[in-house]
């Protein structure tokens, strides 16, 4: 998949910087942004639970007889990975959910169970979340799902997250990388860090809609919570500072890419 990035620096100045990043023939969205998301009312959520997993557990969660309308199964994922909980060196860290006092720098917060959560600054009161290591982790669906939304940790440029759109038809498949993540999101610090600004918020609109979504990383380790799925979708407050949005028409490409040099040219004028 081929992408072009623009930065409009007018946009910088006044704190509205929006990366877009245009393919064709997709249809899939998403925003990034160190705020967390919310679903709108009227949503229903189905928010990924793992709390009272005893950790680290590469155990298949969901599935079967427990009425849960997920299942998340591990491949080639460490002993010490799969299910985690708080902190340890070299192999995994606590995604980064916000920070004391909110904004986008500062003490860093984390999340004390599944999506929204209540945050806490104590980092062994946080709760369970995911980790790859250099295995593979597979959420798969019940029913067909059109919004996704994860806290992505400590991002790497090894990380991956592959939405399987519409069962994968046509080789309809979309995946983000954790190099095209860092490029825009705003107040992204350092690959890999563990402080506020290493981690965000992820939002995926998939048009054709999903049952699988795939976690995978080259290096130690993808880091994720939070994940959520909404009927309605989610927002941000405020709104994300970064997007990467994905056009499903080449017009609209060509829009988007004039917008953007032109803003970027006024911002150098």
């Amino acid at each position: 998949m081929l992408y072009e990035l623009f930065r409009a620096s007018s946009w910088v100045r006044t704190g509205l910087l929006i990366a877009a990043s245009i393919a064709i023939a997709k249809g899939d969205t998403i925003t990034a942004s160190l705020y967390s998301p919310y679903a709108p009312t009227g949503s229903t959520v189905t928010a990924i639970n793992l709390a009272g997993i005893v950790t680290p557990s590469q155990a298949q969660v969901g599935g079967g007889t427990t009425g849960l309308p997920y299942t998340i199964t591990f491949s080639n994922v460490g002993s010490d990975e799969g299910v985690v909980q708080n902190t340890f060196s070299g192999e995994y860290a606590v995604p980064v959910a916000g920070a004391v006092g909110g904004g986008t720098s500062g003490t860093p917060e984390y999340l004390t169970a599944g999506f929204g959560s209540s945050l806490t600054s104590n980092i062994a009161d946080s709760g369970n979340y995911l980790s790859t290591g250099t295995g593979t982790i597979t959420i798969t669906f019940t029913t067909t799902q059109y919004w996704l939304a994860l806290l992505w940790g400590s991002i790497d440029t090894g990380n991956s997250v592959t939405v399987n759109d519409h069962g994968g038809a046509g080789g309809a498949n979309f995946t983000e990388t954790g190099t095209a993540l860092q490029q825009v999101v705003e107040g992204f610090t350092s690959n890999g860090s563990q402080a506020v600004g290493g981690s965000a918020y992820v939002v995926i609109d998939s048009t054709n809609g999903f049952k699988t979504v795939t976690f995978t990383s080259s290096t130690v380790s993808f880091e994720f919570a939070g994940v959520a799925t909404s009927t309605e979708g989610f927002q941000f407050t405020p709104e994300p500072s970064s997007a990467l949005l994905i056009g499903s028409v080449i017009g609209i490409a060509a829009v988007w890419r004039r917008r953007i040099v032109k803003a970027a040219a006024q911002g150098h004028s």
